[in-house]
């Protein structure tokens, strides 16, 4: 037998991947991650971020070395809800540009976030902390700031904001919110939302009466 043979025969002995089944693999860790995730958004949002990883583990239905395999340390599960979150209401965003009144999307869009920090609490930390991907977070700034500058065009919004006064008015809120939680009841947080909502909303200074 031939040197060529006998690799040739050699190579027909090794045990070959089995393609479906390594496609089963990444489906299952792609259904761990999901997991994962879904399972540290909500504790996140009903919690803070001060919860164990074992928590986020258990809720999720995976062993703690499932977590670690995916993300480091917990830093790195925020980040990545963070990130998974901002996609999200980019999506959001970006469904209600062609909205037929640009006013009343822009104003949808900014009370589901404010409203989403009454009761998330990692929200607010995930709009103010920084990202380490700088694509999702402009992303999500860039077509935040196309609903608003649709809504000035339409006189449905104050022309003199842009959306760094935009984010700093929404993180002052979120502040706020977060501060007041023992004492903030929906009907005071839905005043303060009415009183923030005229504010943002166009004047036309040249129709005032002397």
């Amino acid at each position: 037998m031939t040197n060529k043979e006998c690799s040739v025969h050699k190579t027909e002995n090794i045990p070959q991947p089995d393609d479906n089944n390594s496609k089963s693999l990444r489906a299952d860790a792609k259904q761990n991650r999901e997991q994962i995730l879904d399972a540290a958004y909500k504790i996140f949002s009903e919690k803070g971020t001060s919860i164990p990883i074992s928590e986020i583990a258990r809720q999720a239905g995976v062993g703690i070395g499932t977590v670690y395999r995916h993300f480091p340390n917990k830093e790195a599960l925020f980040e990545a809800v963070n990130i998974n979150y901002k996609q999200q209401l980019t999506k959001r965003a970006k469904s209600l540009i062609n909205n037929i009144d640009p006013g009343e999307a822009f104003f949808n869009f900014f009370i589901h976030i404010i409203e989403d920090g009454f009761t998330n609490k990692a929200l607010k930390d995930a709009l103010n902390t920084g990202m380490t991907d700088f694509d999702v977070l402009q992303d999500f700034q860039s077509t935040f700031a196309t609903l608003l500058t649709s809504a000035q065009q339409t006189k449905a919004v104050r022309e003199d904001i842009d959306i760094k006064d935009l984010i700093t008015l929404m993180m002052s809120l979120l502040f706020a919110i977060e501060q007041r939680k023992g004492d903030l009841d929906i009907e005071r947080f839905n005043k303060l939302m009415s009183i923030v909502i005229d504010g943002l909303r166009y004047k036309d200074t040249n129709n005032k009466s002397t």
